[in-house]
């Protein structure tokens, strides 16, 4: 949003009393200075960006339409994983698995990180030659990656009972408590002096003369000079208010957490039908394995109908056949509303669950499993499934950092640093040239290279 287009309240002072209330209170609430950054979106991507951005010395201001974490950065699987992932993905996710180790010193709490190793089997020949050449590619990275045969399978994971034609395994993979993680970010932030402003939803992004001059929220405008965009489902939405455009699709999955029981694994196991992981605490955190419900709205539905989004996004559609499913109600319903977007609403899929534990039950004759709770989580997926990390040319200082496409919460802590080289070096370390946001509209975005 260019100033001069925007609410004419901007530039009053805090005293007078014509301002309403909520803006007079935030410019009491921001007396204590101007923040060299405003971070909006408090899921952990966000969260490790104004970490590393107070690590630099710059006064924070971190904004969450909610409460910090409540969205998709406490509702994953927990898995830390190299393995799967995009060539172009993988410089930037082994330097995150190396950060990951020092993760809990640095935040000052326990995130239950266990390096246990990310097991992926499937019965699949087209899947498996997928696999051998994914094997090929990590070694090229140096990474540990390699097939396994079922006597390390059975080691492993004693007692599994499932049919398999091949296993890869990459033993330095890992996983975490992402409850955990999200308040120990938290709370380190706090203790670093860095702003925390929960339910204060971002409306706009506010620019003046091709740069980014602060935020425009409910409550009010924050001026800074730097502003991150990492707002998950809500980023597409935020750049508009710049004239950006970002192809997004909305993905929703159910996640369960059964009763503790004897250990099974310290592995992250992937199967086709499901994954699992299996905490210190002995409960198990079992996913669909991949299917979810696409979440269609007019945004979403009118770049899936031009000539390009069907290009680009066709590609991933297929690869995701299995598991994606698009609900005809979905689509009428996005077609008789007149606004871009609606509320997620998020409840979990039981029939989602209760094929989980079927498929448990033929993995483990004997284990008994007592589902706890279940929950769903949504997915901003990009029709490459790579995420957009870019410094805006459109808008100097604005620095956009999302579009994780389910991968955000282990590559989190290398993005946050990253984030933060681009708002006070100007550049990174890393080739960020796949993850431009420009690729979409320039038609280079490529067809989705990462495992399922």
């Amino acid at each position: 949003m260019e100033i001069g287009s925007a609410d004419p309240e901007l530039g009053r002072g805090t005293d007078d009393p014509t301002v309403p209330r909520s803006h007079r209170r935030l410019g009491r609430d921001l007396a204590g200075g101007r923040p060299d950054a405003v971070v909006i979106g408090g899921g952990v991507v966000g969260l490790a960006a104004a970490f590393h951005l107070a690590h630099e010395g710059m006064k924070v201001c971190l904004l969450d339409s909610a409460r910090v974490g409540a969205a998709q950065s406490t509702r994953n699987w927990g898995f830390i994983r190299q393995q799967g992932r995009a060539a172009a993905e993988l410089p930037i996710m082994i330097e995150a698995n190396r950060m990951w180790p020092q993760l809990a010193a640095q935040l000052g709490c326990e995130l239950d990180w266990v390096q246990g190793g990310n097991l992926r089997l499937t019965d699949s020949p087209e899947r498996a030659e997928d696999y051998r050449r994914w094997v090929d590619t990590a070694r090229t990275f140096g990474l540990d990656s390699r097939i396994v045969q079922p006597d390390e399978v059975g080691r492993l994971v004693p007692g599994f009972a499932g049919r398999y034609l091949m296993a890869i395994l990459t033993p330095s993979d890992g996983q975490a408590n992402p409850v955990k993680v999200v308040d120990g970010y938290a709370r380190a932030l706090r203790a670093m002096g860095v702003t925390i402003r929960e339910n204060s939803r971002a409306r706009a992004i506010v620019t003046a003369g091709q740069r980014a001059v602060g935020v425009l929220t409910d409550d009010g405008f924050i001026g800074a000079s730097n502003v991150v965009l990492a707002a998950g489902v809500g980023s597409a939405a935020l750049l508009r208010s710049v004239g950006l455009e970002m192809p997004v699709q909305l993905v929703t999955q159910t996640v369960a957490l059964t009763s503790p029981v004897p250990r099974l694994t310290s592995a992250c196991v992937w199967t086709g039908e499901i994954g699992f992981r299996q905490a210190p605490s002995g409960e198990v955190v079992l996913s669909s394995g991949g299917r979810g419900d696409v979440r269609v709205d007019l945004a979403s539905l009118g770049f899936l109908l031009s000539p390009r989004g069907a290009r680009q996004a066709l590609p991933m559609y297929w690869k995701n056949r299995a598991y994606l499913r698009i609900r005809p109600r979905a689509v009428l319903g996005a077609l008789r509303s007149r606004r871009p977007g609606e509320p997620l609403e998020e409840a979990p899929l039981y029939s989602d669950v209760a094929r989980s534990l079927q498929a448990m039950t033929r993995y483990f004759p004997d284990l008994r499993l007592d589902v706890a709770t279940a929950w769903a989580g949504t997915i901003d997926g990009t029709p490459d499934a790579l995420p957009v990390i870019d410094a805006i040319d459109q808008a100097a200082g604005l620095v956009v950092a999302t579009g994780l496409s389910g991968h955000g919460f282990g590559i989190a802590p290398a993005v946050g640093r990253i984030v933060a080289e681009l708002v006070t070096r100007g550049s990174s370390g890393h080739d960020l040239t796949p993850f431009r946001l420009g690729r979409f509209r320039e038609g280079k975005a490529s067809a989705p290279q990462h495992l399922l």
